[in-house]
């Protein structure tokens, strides 16, 4: 683990934290010593002592009184501990083993990857009307190394850690003088700096002859019995079951946890007497398997290479983004390859020609030839069929609603008037997009054409998916109309795969949606990249139907435009926008929900993280039990929760615990669509054994992950009057379908224990795709509309928080809205950023500005050839996943060398 936790306190820091010179003689620490090229610039060598130390905190130069950098603010950041942290393995085998090549190894890691930290230091630089950062190359930092953790009940356990305490200061050779470091950025990169300290110390490990054995969260020493693990890691569990206690799921406020939890060590406990306590924890068995944990025999599993581990990282990074820095791809691939590849030969990876890379904002973006070129399919798509199709109805359109506005009627005739294979229609949150598409079908429809729709939701991403390789579908839609909505919800891989159906079939596609309000989970905002590049035009709803207030109609608008401020300023003045302590908070949400329930209105929580929606719930589920709501006599049912892995995690045999859960969607041999199996471990050669429910034993088919989803089983509190949503498709004992984000009450239970619904349906007790319905995320709430909306949005959430999923949390409400927060600056801070993400094709463009679109002038031109021409260097390398065929109708000449290397298929 590597944390970067900055200091202002830094004199007290390195007394409480750091220093601790009373437990040398003990042998609990190592004497702090000074590291880095800066150290060196100012003489500072060997052992640290306090009063260089202290001259440091204030801001002087140590055995001087000169100022060292020019600004010194009494608030000001002094430094920043970076501190690395073993395995737990790791820390018992080298207390109880005493082999110092685990020491060496540790403090040379530690010390690469400080090293590397440093060359990456920046200082601001603002002379001559400049505002930009310089890399500096040199740090000042104290590193001390501490063997023991914090003690619980008196004594430590074996933690084996270092303090790497880095000033804020650093020398600019430019300027000539001493200035402030440049910190965001490192702290930014630490997951890939932690990545890069445990491929340097496991590989170094490996090569001493230990086994690494690698987890889902990392790796460990192989032989170390799981109970010897958790027997040493008391503190870890005092921390977290006093964080669960108090509701803290971040680790920076699981830090200051840490701190309020932290009793003083015992100086009288001398290293040998701390071993013996030790010793006395632990059988002679597990004290053998320690001790023989240098002698394990070497694992089934193939040793993994640079190559490979770059794959996966490229596997993972891409399905869910279209660019990723350099520093996250070499996380995942150190990660994947920990103990076995060497970092610098991973970077080396980096210059494989079917990566694109782009500087922009200080970083290095990577995007991969199999991106581009399937946004540049998509964009072609959408071009090759302007203007080659009839209108959908060529006579003049009768309305038969009569209510429409102007505006709903100008998006109807836009799309029957349409000549294009893509048509779309813009509309923001509430603006009567369905109430114009009810329309628009059944003009289409009154033609003879059949539209076949795929209604709005969070999920319609997946669905599309699905409905995509369903081969019935294939033969239905030839000459029609396919019209998805909520198409801002798109990735750029499912609707290519949509346009190659609508190509092979011939038939046209509809699509409907906002790229104001949330993005598509996998790579590439479809939407957003058609209307940007391809110039897809689209009609605009921009009337707000759903709120009735002229004063709610604005906060609306002015989210939607991006204006907080104002919006702010408006929910303020409104009475909607509460700031609470926490438990006030929660029981306050709860009674306005239930009396809301009480009045006969629809009503809806929404908060951005399951975490807070889950307290929320429990508090509302208490308050409808009080009322009567709700009966008291509840039940367990089985929960299972999607872990989302993506599909290269799917595949990686280190994902896999005991105890999981797999779903199959697609058939497999010796799996059928639907079935269940249950993880039990890992054979020999660490390939995943599952169990079917007759108990017969098999292998998961892991070159076979786009066909089935992983859970976690959970256990979930379910009473009558109950109000539940369904979390995946799926069907009740008597066949009637259950769709995901459909929201059920229920009404009982069977004398077989199962679920009986409201509406007299019946779902089997061991369906396991629910959760409490009361509380919804943004994402789930996205198309829902109801009367009274309760947010909480607290700091429990910020980190989720962002600008699209407060507009589109706002915005459902259609009479009355509250937010409930505990600061209301910090949220405002906190849903002002975006996570509107560029394209691979805006990453090219930042290349030749001036070009808005790919071949709409001279210097698109020339861009467009630049492409193909990294299109065409593409290795056989990244040519290992499987493709499916997928003929694309060109326009222009230049495409040739895209459609050459490319129409092998489209990126799994």
């Amino acid at each position: 683990m590597l944390r970067v936790i900055a200091s202002r306190n830094a004199k007290e820091y390195y007394a409480e934290s750091l220093k601790r010179e009373d437990y040398y003689t003990e042998g609990q620490e190592i004497r702090g010593e000074w590291q880095g090229i800066g150290a060196e610039k100012l003489g500072l060598s060997g052992a640290v002592d306090q009063a260089a130390f202290d001259a440091l905190c204030e801001n002087r130069r140590p055995g001087t009184d000169e100022r060292l950098t020019q600004r010194n603010k009494g608030n000001r950041i002094v430094g920043y501990d970076f501190n690395f942290h073993c395995p737990k393995s790791v820390s018992v085998v080298y207390e109880f083993t005493r082999d110092e090549r685990i020491l060496d190894a540790f403090k040379q890691s530690v010390n690469q990857t400080m090293r590397e930290i440093e060359s990456e230091i920046k200082t601001r630089v603002r002379q001559k009307g400049a505002n930009e950062n310089r890399t500096t190359g040199n740090m000042v930092w104290a590193e001390f190394v501490h063997f023991t953790a914090r003690p619980v009940n008196g004594f430590p356990d074996p933690h084996l850690h270092a303090h790497c305490y880095a000033f804020n200061t650093t020398w600019d050779e430019a300027e000539k003088k001493w200035k402030a470091g440049q910190f965001r950025d490192l702290k930014a990169d630490a997951p890939y700096f932690e990545a890069a300290f445990h491929a340097r110390f496991a590989r170094q490990l490996a090569e001493a002859g230990y086994r690494i054995e690698r987890t889902a969260k990392g790796w460990e020493l192989a032989g170390v019995p799981k109970r010897v693990l958790d027997e040493f890691s008391r503190r870890t569990e005092q921390v977290e079951r006093k964080a669960k206690e108090l509701g803290i799921t971040s680790a920076r406020e699981k830090d200051g946890l840490a701190a309020l939890t932290r009793e003083r060590k015992h100086k009288q406990l001398s290293k040998t007497e701390l071993r013996e306590l030790w010793d006395k924890r632990i059988s002679k068995d597990e004290r053998a398997a320690i001790e023989n944990s240098l002698r394990q025999s070497g694992s089934g599993s193939p040793r993994i290479s640079e190559m490979k581990a770059m794959d996966f990282a490229i596997q993972h990074c891409y399905e869910r983004a279209s660019i990723v820095t350099d520093k996250e791809l070499l996380r995942q691939a150190l990660r994947y390859g920990v103990g076995d590849v060497n970092v610098e030969q991973v970077k080396r990876q980096l210059l494989r020609d079917e990566f694109i890379k782009e500087d922009a904002n200080g970083h290095q973006w990577f995007t991969t030839n199999q991106v581009l070129a399937e946004e540049r399919r998509l964009i072609d798509f959408v071009q090759s069929g302007n203007g080659k199709f009839r209108r959908f109805k060529s006579s003049a359109h009768e309305f038969q609603n009569e209510t429409l506005s102007e505006e709903q009627r100008n998006a109807v005739l836009h799309v029957l008037h349409s000549t294009d294979r893509v048509t779309a229609i813009r509309g923001g949150a509430g603006t009567g997009k369905t109430t114009m598409m009810k329309e628009t079908v059944a003009a289409i429809e009154s033609t003879g054409q059949k539209v076949f729709t795929f209604a709005p939701s969070a999920e319609a991403s997946r669905g599309v998916l699905r409905s995509v390789q369903n081969s019935k579908l294939h033969e239905q839609v030839r000459g029609q109309v396919i019209w998805i909505d909520e198409a801002g919800l798109l990735g750029a891989r499912t609707l290519a795969r949509v346009a190659v159906l609508a190509e092979r079939q011939n038939c046209r596609i509809i699509l409907s949606g906002d790229t104001a309000q949330h993005r598509a989970v996998e790579r590439g905002d479809a939407l957003r990249l058609l209307e940007k590049h391809a110039g897809l035009q689209a009609a605009e709803l921009k009337e707000i139907w759903r709120q009735k207030a002229d004063s709610h109609k604005a906060i609306v608008a002015e989210l939607r435009a991006g204006d907080l401020e104002p919006a702010f300023k408006q929910l303020e003045k409104l009475g909607m926008l509460r700031e609470l302590e926490p438990e006030q908070r929660r029981e306050t949400l709860a009674a306005d929900y239930v009396s809301a329930v009480k009045k006969g209105k629809s009503a809806l929580v929404i908060s951005p993280t399951h975490y807070e929606g889950e307290r929320v719930t429990a508090r509302i589920r208490e308050c409808l039990k009080q009322t009567g709501k709700l009966r008291s006599d509840e039940r367990e049912f089985l929960q299972l929760r999607n872990l989302q892995w993506t599909e290269a995690q799917r595949a990686d045999t280190r994902s896999y615990q005991t105890g999981l859960v797999v779903q199959f969607h697609q058939n497999v041999a010796g799996f059928r669509r639907g079935e269940r199996v249950t993880v039990t471990g890992q054979d020999e050669q660490g390939r995943v054994s599952v169990k079917h429910q007759s108990d017969e034993t098999a292998l998961l088919p892991l070159d076979q992950a786009t066909r089935f989803q992983v859970y976690e089983p959970r256990t979930i509190a379910l009473a009558a009057g109950d109000l539940i949503r369904i979390t995946q498709n799926g069907f009740t004992k008597t066949k009637q379908r259950l769709n995901n984000g459909d929201l059920k009450k229920v009404e009982g239970f069977t004398k077989d224990g199962d679920l009986k619904l409201a509406n007299g349906w019946v779902v089997s007790k061991d369906f396991g795709h629910w959760t409490h319905g009361y509380c919804l995320t943004s994402y789930s709430s996205q198309s829902k509309s109801v009367d009274c909306v309760f947010i909480a949005e607290s700091a429990e959430s910020f980190r989720a928080a962002g600008r699209e999923q407060f507009y589109v949390s706002v915005s459902r409400f259609k009479q009355a809205l509250t937010i409930y927060t505990d600061d209301k600056h910090e949220l405002l801070r906190a849903v002002s950023k975006t996570s509107r993400r560029p394209s691979a094709t805006d990453l090219m463009i930042n290349k030749s500005p001036e070009a808005t679109r790919l071949g709409d002038s001279k210097k698109g031109l020339v861009q467009r050839q630049s492409v193909e021409k990294n299109v065409d260097q593409s290795q056989s390398e990244s040519q290992a996943r499987r493709r499916e065929a997928v003929p694309v109708r060109r326009r222009h000449p230049v495409d040739r060398h895209v459609r050459q290397s490319y129409s092998k298929g489209i990126t799994r």
